[in-house]
């Protein structure tokens, strides 16, 4: 039964990707671009953005996380349930009832912003991930969402991993409204192509970023 589920899966994601066509993505840039990464950390994916997007492109927010992180090099966002992040930090603490009263009744959303040194790829050595490069255009775009995406730089608490917080953000947290589904828009706000259907999972959006970059 497990087989015949994820083959389901794999062919709807298949199907479904195809309302985002391949073609060119205007904030992709194979050759000059600055890179952005994407990971996926079992049930939920966070944008990783290097220092000098914020410093170059962020206002009021991305400056008070640049004072709050002072040694940080890249920053990386995940936006999320507020139930589902404080009662499971991890895929072996989910529960029905914790992920039933999330997808199925929209509930207050945080912003989970981690910070570290060096190459993410280190950090995050046990996730799948991408590394996409973008415009500086693409780069602006995807700032100004996070930005958007958060109303209060106040921290809410210690975040799930390394040196990290929680913040309060904007929105509620649904079924068509995931954590994976605002880094696909995210992306495709910037010009970054991304189909919306595969990214209601982690391991989806990682597959169509896979096949696209």
């Amino acid at each position: 039964m497990k087989i015949v589920r994820w083959v389901a899966i794999a062919f709807l994601f298949g199907v479904l990707s195809r309302f985002v066509p391949f073609g060119a993505s205007d904030g992709y840039d194979r050759d000059t671009g600055t890179p952005i990464w994407v990971f996926d950390h079992g049930y939920h994916a966070g944008l990783v953005l290097g220092r000098s997007a914020l410093e170059e492109f962020g206002g009021d927010h991305s400056q008070a996380w640049l004072t709050h992180f002072p040694e940080a090099e890249w920053f990386e966002f995940g936006w999320g349930d507020q139930g589902f992040y404080f009662e499971a930090p991890t895929l072996a603490d989910v529960t029905f009832a914790i992920g039933a009263k999330a997808l199925l009744w929209p509930t207050d959303s945080v912003m989970h912003v981690a910070v570290g040194r060096g190459s993410p790829w280190t950090s995050f050595v046990n996730s799948d991930g991408i590394e996409i490069p973008v415009a500086d255009e693409a780069l602006r775009e995807l700032v100004a969402f996070v930005e958007a995406s958060v109303s209060s730089t106040e921290h809410l608490g210690d975040g799930l991993y390394g040196v990290s917080a929680f913040y309060k953000a904007r929105g509620s947290y649904h079924v068509f409204q995931t954590c994976n589904s605002w880094v696909s828009q995210a992306l495709r706000a910037a010009e970054v192509k991304s189909a919306p259907a595969p990214a209601v999972l982690s391991s989806g959006l990682l597959w169509d970023l896979k096949r696209r970059y």
